[in-house]
């Protein structure tokens, strides 16, 4: 909840300091930086929970070793292509360079942190999560404030925290990457790739789910509207960062449970009271965002609060889909993940451009909110005939 806070202050002054359209241009810088994180690991970092799980200690090493070799290929693949496609945008060749670069931090941290959750660590977890957010705070406030930058600002301080999270996690508990050796193994890339492959297309579709509204939102609008969006998701990310926290809480429990053939109860228990918890919230404070818009962010996000209520309740949807659908990951059934998402994606996007005419501007928001709704739906029938068909006590 601290870092939330954080986020939040952060948020408003970036908004403060920044035009509303600098302000949409690190929206759409953030599109971006959603999915170059999964592309480096292909998509198959659930394999480190479960590995967690299965693995003996010196299996685990060897997969440790041969997982950073082959995220290191893709990555190194990802800043050529992107150092050439920036000579064609002079004005933004920095981000070509950089966003591939705090792509890579977080793909490590993104490992570290699923060791961390599997090995219930969540406090520890919870202290990198919270340096990293007060250290993009500090970098970001010194380089708007004292260096005059604006959306470049964001991205620099962004890279500087993310670098300055991955040396503490290095010196306390990053052990896996202290002891990591470079190591080829074809079988292994070849099996990264089949588990990933599935995911990578779900991928795509999860960044038409979350993502692709900004960019719809530029075609039909401008880049004053993108920054109205950016506002909404910035806040509503506080929803999942909640989200994230209790998924990292819970996900051990569940796959526990599962490896020993029982959690039935476990998970309607937490299915139930957790989707009350988050959508209460989520409502709470889109509400709320009518009162503190106008206080906080001025005029210009005057038609924010409606966003902010609809991309709300859909995070918190999302929060709902994690329980039932760590199920559907467990028993690794990512065909059936990417069909879920395609589906949620494809009516996100449908919809945005056919209530463009009636809601305006509000559009996206609405069918993004539609498209959770059939997410949360789907992932709850189909995580239960799974835990039916596996007699899952």
């Amino acid at each position: 909840m601290l870092s939330a806070g954080i986020n939040f202050y952060t948020v408003i002054f970036m908004t403060k300091n920044m035009s509303i359209e600098d302000f949409g241009i690190v929206g759409l810088f953030m599109t971006i930086l959603y999915i170059l994180p999964q592309l480096i690991s292909f998509s198959s970092i659930g394999l480190v929970s479960i590995n967690k799980v299965k693995l003996q200690q010196n299996d685990f090493k060897y997969f440790v070793n041969t997982y950073f070799s082959f995220g290191l290929f893709i990555f190194i693949g990802i800043i050529l292509s992107s150092a050439v496609t920036s000579f064609f945008f002079d004005e933004y060749k920095m981000l070509f360079i950089v966003i591939p670069i705090i792509a890579f931090l977080q793909y490590l941290t993104m490992f570290h942190n699923a060791e961390l959750i599997q090995e219930e660590k969540s406090k520890l977890f919870g202290v990198y999560r919270l340096i990293l957010t007060i250290m993009a705070f500090i970098f970001t406030y010194i380089n708007i404030k004292y260096f005059y930058q604006s959306w470049d600002g964001r991205v620099y301080a962004l890279v500087m925290s993310e670098f300055f999270l991955l040396m503490i996690s290095l010196y306390i508990s990053f052990d896996s990457l202290k002891n990591f050796k470079f190591q080829i193994d074809k079988l292994k890339f070849k099996e990264y790739l089949i588990f990933g492959l599935p995911l990578i297309f779900g991928l795509f579709a999860g960044w038409l789910l979350n993502q692709a509204d900004r960019f719809i939102v530029l075609h039909f609008f401008s880049l004053k509207e993108v920054g109205v969006y950016t506002l909404a998701y910035s806040i509503g990310t506080i929803i999942n960062i909640i989200n994230q926290a209790v998924t990292n809480a819970i996900v051990p429990t569940i796959y526990n449970a599962l490896e020993k053939k029982e959690g039935h109860k476990i998970i309607a228990k937490l299915n139930i009271y957790y989707s009350l918890f988050i959508l209460t919230l989520s409502i709470i404070s889109g509400l709320f965002s009518f009162w503190y818009v106008p206080l906080f962010f001025g005029v210009e996000y005057r038609n924010s609060p409606y966003i902010i209520l609809f991309i709300s309740l859909a995070f918190a949807l999302n929060g709902v889909y994690r329980t039932t659908g760590s199920v559907i990951a467990f028993y690794k059934q990512n065909t059936l993940q990417m069909k879920i998402l395609y589906g949620s994606a494809i009516i996100n996007v449908v919809l945005s451009i056919l209530f463009i005419p009636i809601f305006s501007m509000y559009s996206p928001a609405i069918a993004t909110l539609i498209a959770y709704i059939y997410l949360a739906i789907s992932s709850y029938v189909y995580g239960w005939k799974i835990l039916k068909k596996e007699e899952i006590c």
